[in-house]
C-alpha cells in the first residue's frame, strides 16, 4: 500500500492544497471532539466500548454477559478503538482523538478518487467539500462504525478505480483486503464483493484478478468466522441481526423510521434457552417473511418510504440528546442538501462516461437498495454520502467551466 500511494503521489506531485486540507480536517475534527465530555452518547459505542477494552486488555472477547459472543454486529470498529486503549487506558477521550486523526483520511481518499476520475481540480474540491461536511466532523465524535466504513469504502473504491485503469495483481488484491476489512466494519457491504468480482473480469487475466479480489476478501474475513463457530457453535460469517432488523423493518407496527422502537412481538421476546444466536435470528426472519407474505402490497409501500428514510435531509433519531437540536437538523438540511441535489447532476453529467464510475454507482446502488429491505436510518447512509461529494464536485466543476473560461482552466476536466 505504501508503494501504491507513493506512486500515485508521483504522477503529478502531491499538491500542497491536499495536505493543507487534510491538516485543516484533522483541525476541525480535534477542535469537536475537545468539546466533548468523557462519555459515550449513543447506545452502540456501548457495545463496542465492552470489546475494545477487552482486546486492549488482553482478556478473552467472549464472555458469560448476553453481549459476550461479540456477534451482534460488525467486529472492526471495537479492534479500532482498541489501538488507543491500548496506548492511554481505558479513556473515551484518547478514541475520540484517535478517530479525529483517521478522519483525516476522508478528504485524502476522496481527493484521489476525484482526480483519477476528472483531475486535480475535482480532486480538491472534493476534498475540500469533505473536509468540512458537518456529518463527518461529528462522526469523529461518534465512536460507531460510520468513519471507519466510509475510509474503507473510499479505499476501496478507490483501488476498483485504479486497477481497471491500470490492471495489476497487487492492486486486486489490495482491493480484496480492502474489501473484506470493509465487511468486517459493516457486514451489509458483502453484498458489494460479488460486484467488485465482476468488475474485475475485464481485461487480460481477468480470472485472475477476480480471484485475487475474491480469495483476498475471503482470507480476511473467514479468522473471525472461525472464531465465531469457535465461541458460538454456529456458523456466522461475521455478525447476526439482519433477521431481527428485517423483521422490524416489516412488521405491521413499522414505519419508515421507526427501527427497532416497535419492539419484537409479544411471542418472540423470551427465546427459549439454549437457543443459538444465528437460530434466533432465522426466527425472526421467518416472522417477517410472515408478514411480507400477508400483505405484500404494504411491504413494497413500506420498502420505498424506507428508503426516502434513507435519503432524508435530516436524521429521524431514536434517541435524544444535545446534538438533535433544531439547529443540528438546519445544518444537516444546509449541507447535504446542495450536497445530494448537486450529485444528482454530477451522474446526469457523467452519464457517458458511466463506465468509469461504476465502482461509485454500485456501492452508491447496494446502500441504495438493500438496506430498506431492513431498517433505515440517515447514518446508515453516510458512508456513501463521501462517493455523493465526488459526484457532486464534479458538477460543481463541469457548471463553473460552462460558465468561466477561468474556471475551465481551473478545472481542467480530464
Amino acid at each position: 500500500m505504501k508503494r501504491l500511494l507513493s506512486h500515485e503521489i508521483g504522477r503529478g506531485k502531491l499538491p500542497v492544497a491536499v495536505l493543507a486540507i487534510v491538516a485543516l480536517a484533522v483541525a476541525l475534527r480535534v477542535g469537536f471532539v475537545s468539546t466533548l465530555e468523557e462519555d459515550l452518547y449513543w447506545p452502540d459505542p456501548h457495545y463496542y466500548d465492552q470489546i475494545a477494552w477487552r482486546i486492549a486488555s488482553g482478556e478473552p472477547i467472549a464472555t458469560g454477559d448476553p453481549k459476550g459472543a461479540a456477534v451482534l454486529r460488525a467486529p472492526l470498529q471495537a479492534f479500532v478503538m482498541a489501538v488507543p486503549y491500548a496506548v492511554a487506558g481505558h479513556s473515551y477521550r484518547a478514541a475520540y482523538l484517535f478517530q479525529a486523526f483517521l478522519g483525516g483520511l476522508v478528504p485524502f481518499l476522496v481527493f484521489l478518487i476525484g482526480r483519477r476520475l476528472r483531475g486535480q481540480g475535482v480532486g480538491l474540491l472534493a476534498a475540500l467539500t469533505a473536509c468540512v461536511y458537518p456529518y463527518y466532523i461529528y462522526n469523529s465524535g461518534a465512536l460507531y462504525d460510520t468513519q471507519t466504513t466510509t475510509i474503507l469504502i473510499l479505499l476501496a473504491v478507490y483501488l476498483a478505480v485504479v486497477s481497471w485503469q491500470r490492471p495489476r495483481p497487487i492492486l486486486s488484491a489490495a482491493e480484496g483486503c480492502a474489501l473484506g476489512l470493509l465487511v468486517l466494519s459493516r457486514s451489509i457491504t458483502m453484498a458489494l464483493v460479488p460486484f467488485a468480482v465482476l468488475w474485475s473480469l475485464r481485461g487480460p487475466h481477468r480470472a485472475v484478478h477476480a480471484a485475487l479480489v475474491a480469495v483476498l476478501a475471503v482470507a480476511v474475513v473467514a479468522p473471525w468466522t472461525v472464531r465465531n463457530y469457535a465461541v458460538t457453535g454456529e456458523f456466522i460469517p461475521v455478525s447476526v441481526g439482519g433477521g431481527k432488523e428485517f423483521l422490524y423493518g416489516n412488521s405491521p407496527l413499522a414505519t419508515a423510521s421507526s427501527q427497532s422502537s416497535i419492539g419484537l412481538p409479544p411471542d418472540l421476546r423470551n427465546i427459549p434457552a439454549g437457543t443459538g444466536y444465528a437460530e434466533a435470528d432465522r426466527i425472526f426472519l421467518d416472522r417477517g417473511l410472515e408478514y411480507v407474505k400477508q400483505d405484500p402490497g404494504r411491504a413494497v409501500r413500506l420498502y420505498f418510504a424506507k428508503l426516502a428514510n434513507l435519503y432524508r435531509f435530516y436524521p429521524s433519531t431514536q434517541t435524544e440528546n444535545r446534538f438533535t437540536s433544531s439547529r443540528t437538523k438546519l445544518i444537516s438540511i444546509l449541507s447535504y442538501g446542495p450536497v445530494f441535489l448537486l450529485a444528482l447532476v454530477g451522474i446526469v453529467l457523467e452519464r457517458r462516461r458511466w463506465r468509469s464510475y461504476t465502482p461509485l454507482l454500485a456501492t452508491i446502488a447496494v446502500f441504495t437498495f438493500v438496506y430498506p429491505v431492513f431498517t433505515t436510518n440517515v447514518r446508515y447512509r453516510l458512508p456513501i454520502d463521501a462517493l455523493l461529494i465526488v459526484f457532486c464536485s464534479v458538477a460543481l466543476a463541469s457548471l463553473a467551466s460552462r460558465v468561466s473560461p477561468r474556471m475551465a482552466r481551473c478545472f481542467a476536466l480530464e
